[in-house]
């Protein structure tokens, strides 16, 4: 079964490198950016594209991170305060304790 998935991975993989490809190519005349009166070099429409994937990517996974340490953060202090609260209920328990 792994052959088999991996063997569909590598297949996807390269078809999608194809698409990339062949985007690239009909895309391929350069274009300026222009701002206001801010204006870039002209670049090849598929590299603006590539750029513009590439930092929304990059923003997805900071953003992504910030919420999984967030989630981190907030498990390790309820498992704290359950630690605590465990401590305290078996604290009740023992004989002698009141």
């Amino acid at each position: 079964m792994g052959i088999l998935r991996s063997l569909i991975f590598l297949v996807l993989l390269l078809l999608m490198l194809a698409l990339g490809v062949l985007i690239g190519i009909d895309n391929s005349d350069p274009v300026p950016l222009v701002f206001l009166d801010w204006q870039s070099p002209s670049l090849p429409v598929f590299l603006w594209v590539c750029g513009a994937l590439t930092v929304g990517l990059l923003l997805g996974i900071l953003l992504s991170s910030i919420g999984t340490l967030r989630q981190r953060r907030g498990r390790r202090l309820a498992e704290r305060d359950l630690e605590a609260t465990r401590r305290a209920m078996q604290a009740e328990r023992q004989p002698g304790s009141s």
